[in-house]
């Protein structure tokens, strides 16, 4: 019974660390997340956006991150949330299609 007490506290503790790292990430890449947006269309002619503008966006590619990233990735973006190493572009090209397909969904 002792063997059981333990795994499950160690399963649990486990849950509970990564949701803390999903957190963290979720908040340090999504101001990263909007700065980037927000400096890569200053230059839309005839619209004038803010940090706003990219909130939701930025708050799915997050949540999409958490979910897809191994344990080993969440703890590289935790250590460095500015890195951007290939296996972080592969799963936000794989976050804007789906965050902007459910962005166009909602708006219709």
């Amino acid at each position: 019974m002792s063997i059981f007490r333990t795994t499950l506290s160690l399963a649990f503790l486990l849950a509970i660390s990564h949701q803390s790292f999903a957190q963290a990430i979720s908040t340090d890449y999504q101001k990263n997340c909007v700065s980037e947006q927000v400096a890569e269309h200053k230059d839309l002619k005839g619209k004038t956006l803010s940090a706003e503008d990219f909130t939701a966006y930025c708050t799915c590619q997050a949540e999409f991150i958490n979910k897809n990233a191994t344990n080993g990735q969440v703890n590289e973006l935790v250590m460095n949330p500015k890195a951007k190493p290939q296996w972080l572009k592969t799963i936000e090209l794989k976050a804007m299609k789906s965050c902007l397909s459910a962005d166009s969904k909602m708006s219709t």
